[in-house]
């Protein structure tokens, strides 16, 4: 089975870095990685998918994707201590990701998980709010007043 990895919080121990929480889909459940073991997902071609971080060509570490629209992500240094990664021009201590879409009532309205896993629903008008104040942290973006949401599907390999 699939699964879709979302990273939300990195996991140190002062300066040390332990590893990654993510949220999984489909099931919701929290599942904790090391470093390594989360650079070998990503560079396995097995079924899991992992979005919100990408191996460096050049260093061979792990840092933000771009094509997940990540811009920041909270790190947990001690227990319900969460610090944004980047720091500056940001004073949230709660981030939120987007994972999709859904309409009620003809009106489409945003699916997110925030960094201490509340799992919600915004509308278009608090997403961009949320966008400006750099409060979502990844998985959409404004592009010409527009909300743009990262596809959960990764790019298939054509041979």
């Amino acid at each position: 089975m699939c699964r879709k990895l979302i990273v939300t919080n990195k996991l140190s121990l002062g300066n040390r870095s332990l590893g990654y929480e993510t949220y999984c889909l489909p099931k919701g459940e929290l599942v904790e990685f090391t470093d390594k073991q989360l650079k070998d997902i990503i560079k396995s071609e097995g079924p899991d998918e992992v979005y919100g971080l990408k191996i460096a060509e050049e260093t061979n570490e792990l840092v933000f994707d771009d094509s997940f629209f990540v811009t920041n992500m909270m790190n947990k240094l001690h227990i319900n201590s969460l610090v944004p990664m980047v720091e500056e021009d940001c004073l949230a201590n709660l981030f939120y990701i987007v994972i999709g879409t859904h309409k009620v009532k003809n009106e489409i309205m945003y699916d997110v998980i925030s960094s201490r896993y509340e799992r919600t629903s915004f509308s278009a008008e608090k997403v961009k709010t949320l966008l400006d104040m750099k409060i979502i942290s990844a998985g959409a973006k404004l592009e010409n007043g527009e909300i743009v949401v990262a596809p959960l599907e990764k790019p298939k390999a054509t041979e």
